[in-house]
């Protein structure tokens, strides 16, 4: 989801604040301002419903967990789906960005036209803490109950009390922290450029080629800097020594992987997962969430690090890296070539953003449809990866005594190795407190859901050849996308951008 919200607020600043459209139903920029934020209200009262409907019977009877989230999930994606569509007509209809032209003349017009969206989505936040807070209470429930199967136990029982889930404003600034800093970098980025381009008309033109060379350079700064930027963001510190470090760090040599440094990122034990970032091993870290750490056993966090070490042995970054940039290039060219064909259907000649319409609108359905699609069979080809890593080299093994020889891990599939990646799997849905089975679009269109997974798993367990089967389907896959987009960018340089 902040990927596609990034590109979302990406395009909604490319147009400059004055080319907004004039509401068609009034002239006064104070009642397009009063619509608007009503419209906002209305988006956090839904909210509110959404979170209210979950949050009673949750506390009532915390055995209904996995149809509640369900139906919490489901309540979510429609929210979110009815912002967006309340931000658009608020930017075409209501008047909104008109209204911020006529009204505000000084620099950062367009960070001021996505004040509506952000408010919008922290008030979410802000009603959604009681749901999130009683579902996190109706887990400690069910564990402390129920201790629902042996395998599933999870680490801290034994050693600590269950942790609190943290105030309102701190699940607030959490969520702001994980899924707003990084998203607004490049806006930050294109609205600098703006403001140049705004105060400097005229050196503007005469500079153009220099100042949109800059931005890109720019842009692939903050990429290359992603790591350390996130570093900072998130608040990351180093996992400290310990038999758990030690043991992560004899994988990472055995395997030949280098990191920068292992992370732990401190979520007030609100969720449990785990992250690489960094493309080039100089600067590329792990990342382990604080409550991953506390309740998984030392074995499922191997399998863990296994996975995220997976990403990187399967180049999947670096895929994803030019795969998007290749299909932002090729869909832009397509769209230049076409989009006369739908300009009548725009006032174009007021608004020229206007007819970009369509390309935005097969752009964003590209990345749903076929990012997501490569995204969650990467995904389980990272799941295979961490299996590996702690399986041994007998596939039909029943369980393994102790600790196993360092020489033997990874060199084959063991049903041991798979059921310990399979629990690691089961525990991220149970301390996140999402479905397993249907945890809802927003989390599972790059993932697949956690039932999805641990059935594929299951089946290579049964029958390993589904294992090579599948890795093979995947590699035709990326090859095939390699070779059309490759086609497609050869023919774009050959003919110098025109057909």
């Amino acid at each position: 989801m902040p990927f596609l919200l990034m590109v979302f607020l990406v395009l909604v600043c490319v147009p400059d604040a004055k080319t907004w459209p004039t509401p068609p139903w009034t002239d006064s920029p104070l009642r397009c301002v009063a619509i608007t934020w009503l419209a906002v209200a209305l988006t956090a009262a839904h909210a509110f419903l959404v979170s209210r409907r979950v949050r009673r019977p949750l506390h009532v009877e915390p055995a209904l967990r996995e149809q509640l989230l369900r139906r919490y999930e489901r309540g979510r994606l429609h929210h979110q789906i009815g912002l967006f569509v309340m931000y658009i007509l608020a930017l075409l209809v209501f008047g909104w960005g008109w209204s911020v032209a006529k009204l505000w003349q000084w620099p950062g017009a367009e960070l001021l036209i996505l004040a509506p969206f952000v408010i919008a989505q922290l008030l979410a936040w802000a009603v959604y803490y009681d749901a999130e807070r009683e579902s996190h209470l109706a887990t400690q429930r069910l564990i402390a109950e129920s201790n629902a199967n042996p395998w599933l136990e999870l680490e801290r029982p034994g050693r600590r009390a269950a942790p609190m889930f943290g105030s309102r404003a701190a699940y607030v600034f959490f969520q702001m922290r994980q899924r707003l800093a990084l998203v607004f970098l490049p806006v930050f980025l294109l609205l600098i450029q703006k403001e140049l381009l705004r105060l400097f008309p005229e050196a503007g033109q005469d500079w153009q080629g220099v100042i949109n060379g800059t931005g890109i350079v720019a842009l692939l700064l903050v990429f290359a800097a992603m790591p350390w930027i996130v570093r900072l963001v998130l608040g990351l510190k180093p996992l400290p020594a310990s038999p758990l470090r030690t043991r992560l760090e004899t994988v990472s040599k055995r395997l030949r992987f280098r990191c920068s440094n292992i992370l732990v990122w401190n979520t007030r034990n609100g969720m449990g997962n785990a992250m690489v970032i960094g493309i080039v091993p100089w600067v590329r870290y792990v990342v382990f969430t604080d409550r991953l750490l506390e309740d998984f056993t030392p074995e499922e966090i191997e399998a863990v690090f296994g996975h995220e070490i997976g990403h990187i042995r399967h180049h999947h970054m670096l895929y994803y890296l030019g795969f998007l940039t290749a299909s932002v290039i090729v869909l832009g060219w397509l769209g230049y070539f076409f989009r006369d064909s739908w300009k009548p259907l725009f006032d174009v000649d007021h608004h020229q953003y206007l007819a970009d319409i369509p390309l935005i609108v097969v752009l964003l359905g590209y990345i749903f449809v076929v990012f997501g699609f490569l995204s969650r069979r990467c995904e389980r080809q990272a799941d295979v990866f961490g299996c590996r890593i702690v399986s041994c080299p007998h596939a039909d093994c029943r369980g393994h005594e102790g600790d196993l020889d360092p020489a033997q891990c990874g060199r084959g599939l063991c049903a041991t190795g798979i059921g310990t990646f399979i629990r690691a799997l089961e525990k991220v849905a149970l301390v996140n407190g999402i479905s397993r089975d249907r945890p809802g679009f927003l989390q599972s269109w790059q993932h697949s859901t956690i039932a999805r997974r641990v059935e594929f798993l299951q089946r290579v367990r049964i029958d390993p050849s589904v294992e090579r089967q599948f890795q093979r389907r995947v590699v035709l896959f990326k090859w095939a996308l390699f070779l059309l987009l490759g086609g497609a960018l050869t023919m774009i340089v050959l003919t110098g951008g025109g057909l």
